[in-house]
């Protein structure tokens, strides 16, 4: 099959995937125009795609309206009434002037027209990781590159396509290049755009706010421009840089033609959706609008990160799905001979700010009797932390706490057999530390204006290469001198009084900072583990994951709330990426009361991990908690590496069920969590997918007990037998976890 073809009688560009197409095609005029996105019929893979009768396709609202094509990437200049992905600005004439013509100062004006075109298997968008570890698929993808110029000015676009055809992704992103002998100014620049038919108005997309991160929200699109967007530096609570869009009535969970995609990058960012006035719909997505500039010199090219494309003719799950395999696959570093995440002990809950030499050894003594498998100490540490008032930026063992240093407790805890981790949060400063003593000028500030403090933090000015590599100095020696496997990394605060040694830069400088140093860390140390946490899931987006190995979805442990928090981080993100913590029965957020199944069962549906103070509980609940780890043991590798299909939801009648299906169908992991019940309402059998209907496979629960044996077609049809699995679910059990084993 050949994924990327050019006509050049029709002047047609055909990217095909596995069961989508993406088409482009070039105007006599030279203007680049959308033709068409969207799923394929079942197609035997090597019928053409032809795509006859293009001289009257109609790419435009009204034949008396020019400015009304469906440009590929919108300038401003050819387009005025619609929204535009580029808008630059010049400081000089394209020529001389005409006699009699004014100049106004600057010409806002571009005209993007076809120069030529190439098809590689080269080409990565900016901030592509340069930490040089693999993702599990390394084989090269065809990349699309087709060039623009002005026609006035020596300005040059390149739009790049990459194409991951067995999960019909698209990765788009562009380039711009100042050929001029003056400055360019651009104050707008979208990584891409995306045409959809007429009618997909139904947007799916996550908000929220600090813990109560990926709630699912619906918006019916309407004339006009709907706007997703954050200013924070990082990828933010409030909103998520992905959507889901498909036309009203067409599409369900598992049904109908579904629109996807996301930004990778973890700064400030911006997605438009416009409704035109024939209900079709231009997408857009690129840095954030607010404060926005790059200013290229003669000579200069500005390269960006990628936005990210799909298209499901299998639903919202499909489109889940696919965005899930292709970040285990090409966006998630590989783990080598650690195939799946560990299980983690974190000690946050436990000691607080209390930490010492003493107290995190005894929890890690019982981590370890428990299956524990990464043992992370969190906050205070270091410095003179005994509250959130002091020592962040030094980054140096507390010598009361940690008389010898934190050697001996990293030694202790691999010898007990478990990775040592550390949280950290280096991109913050607390006034009262050394660090700040020494170099208040280190900070984003305005000479003589406040400096706002947020949790008594200022951030440190990535717009500084001095700072950025004392922070890269300061973990490198961590993880040498101390074995660190893992760090927490942290970063709790967004931006106030941006004051940069870069200038305006930093919105997109201290992102670059931020990964430079990730990408340092994990080439020199290939071993290191990280975990992006950002208050929470604060910077949860494909550009941060290709630098770390999972995220930390929510601060919120509360049980209830983290099952519709998982519901929508599902959405786009892997489970494999999803860590997810158990705590103490009265949650320490929330104040909930929760059973330890259901808070098990909701955490073993990603990363295992464990906040609870192990010191405070009994034998009886250790004993629980050894066997519910050893479970999660046995299910994780088709929980963390299957096919995730959600069955149910929360914001649907309170019940969220998930099957999980390993690629060879040979085992899936059904997982219910009942959060919200009326007494008297009854449960249906959940109807489960994936599986291969002609297997057997036996139904086995945490104790290892088997529950009955079905055939894949009745689990597919009838469903999971009532009467077996969670019988008495209407009126006492709030949740469940069984393993499907194929036995034939």
């Amino acid at each position: 099959m050949e994924t990327i073809s050019f006509d050049a009688e029709k002047r047609l560009f055909v990217l095909r995937l596995k069961s989508s197409f993406y088409a482009i095609r070039i105007l006599e005029t030279g203007e680049l125009v959308h033709v068409g996105w969207g799923p394929l019929p079942e197609l035997d893979e090597n019928v053409p795609l032809h795509f006859q009768g293009l001289e009257n396709f109609k790419d435009h609202l009204f034949p008396w309206d020019e400015q009304t094509h469906r440009y590929e990437f919108p300038a401003a200049g050819d387009v005025l009434y619609h929204d535009t992905a580029i808008r630059a600005i010049f400081f000089e004439p394209a020529k001389p002037l005409e006699k009699g013509e004014a100049f106004h100062g600057t010409v806002r004006d571009l005209r993007l027209r076809y120069s030529e075109h190439e098809i590689t298997i080269k080409g990565e968008p900016e901030f592509a990781p340069r930490h040089g570890l693999p993702t599990r698929i390394e084989t090269k993808r065809p990349v699309l590159a087709i060039h623009l110029k002005d026609a006035a000015y020596a300005f040059e676009v390149t739009l790049f396509y990459r194409l991951t055809p067995e999960h019909d992704i698209l990765e788009r992103w562009g380039e711009v290049r100042n050929e001029t002998r003056q400055p360019v100014k651009l104050d707008r620049l979208d990584f891409g755009c995306a045409h959809l038919p007429a009618h997909a108005t139904k947007l799916t997309y996550a908000a929220g706010h600090w813990a109560r991160e990926f709630i699912p929200q619906t918006q019916e699109l309407k004339q006009g421009t709907f706007v997703l967007e954050q200013r924070g530096i990082n990828t933010g609570h409030a909103h998520n840089p992905f959507f889901l869009i498909h036309a009203p009535g067409q599409a369900t969970e598992e049904a109908g033609t579904v629109w996807f995609g996301a930004l990778a990058f973890s700064g400030n960012w911006n997605l438009r959706f416009e409704c035109q006035q024939n209900h079709q719909i231009c997408i857009f997505g690129g840095y954030g609008l607010a404060d926005f500039e790059i200013i290229l010199q003669p000579g200069e090219a500005h390269r960006t990160p990628a936005m990210i494309l799909g298209c499901s003719r299998e639903g919202i799950g499909g489109a889940s799905r696919r965005s899930h395999r292709f970040a285990r696959e090409r966006v998630l570093p590989d783990c080598g001979k650690d195939q799946f995440r560990p299980v983690l002990y974190n000690s946050w809950e436990a000691t607080y700010f209390d930490v010492s030499e003493k107290n995190q050894i005894e929890l890690a003594r019982l981590a370890a009797s428990l299956g524990v498998e990464l043992f992370c100490m969190d906050d205070g540490w270091f410095g003179a932390r005994k509250d959130g008032k002091a020592g962040l930026g030094d980054w140096s063992p507390r010598l009361e706490a940690f008389p010898h240093g934190i050697k001996p407790l990293s030694d202790e805890v691999h010898r007990l057999g478990m990775q040592f981790g550390l949280w950290v949060e280096p991109e913050m400063i607390n006034p009262d530390s050394d660090l700040y003593r020494a170099h208040p000028d280190w900070v984003l500030h305005y000479p003589a204006r406040p400096r706002t403090e947020a949790r008594n933090q200022l951030i440190l000015d990535f717009g500084h290469p001095e700072v950025v590599e004392h922070i890269f100095q300061i973990l490198d020696q961590l993880v040498r001198e101390n074995g660190v496997d893992f760090f927490k990394w942290d970063m709790n605060r967004y931006v106030t009084e941006p004051g940069s040694a870069a200038g305006r830069g930093i919105w997109r400088k201290h992102v670059e900072s931020l990964y430079s140093i990730m990408d340092r860390l994990r080439q020199k140390h290939p071993t290191l583990r990280i975990q992006s946490c950002s208050g929470g899931g604060g910077r949860i987006d494909f550009g941060i994951l290709a630098r770390c190995d999972q995220a930390w979805a929510s601060d919120n442990t509360d049980a209830v709330d983290r099952t519709r928090i998982q519901d929508g981080f599902s959405l786009i993100y892997p489970t494999r990426a999803m860590e997810c913590w158990v705590t103490h029965e009265k949650n320490h957020q929330t104040g909930r009361i929760s059973s330890l199944n259901l808070r098990f069962d909701v955490a073993m549906r990603g990363v295992l991990g464990i906040g609870t103070p192990l010191d405070q509980l009994s034998q009886e609940e250790l004993a629980q908690y050894r066997r519910k780890i050893a479970f999660y043991k046995r299910i994780r590798p088709t929980v963390q590496e299957g096919d995730l299909y959600r069955l149910s939801v929360a914001a649907d009648e309170g019940i969220s069920a998930w099957l999980s299906v390993a690629p060879d169908q040979s085992a899936a992991v059904f997982s219910i969590s009942v959060i919200e019940h009326l007494y008297g309402t009854f449960y249906f059998p959940s109807v489960l997918r994936g599986l291969d209907s002609r297997a057997v496979y036996r139904l086995l629960d945490e104790h290892e007990k088997e529950i009955g044996r079905y055939d894949g077609l009745q689990l597919m049809t009838l469903g999971l037998p009532g009467e077996f699995a969670f019988s008495d679910l209407t009126c006492f059990i709030r949740s469940g976890t069984l393993l499907l084993e194929r036995v034939n």
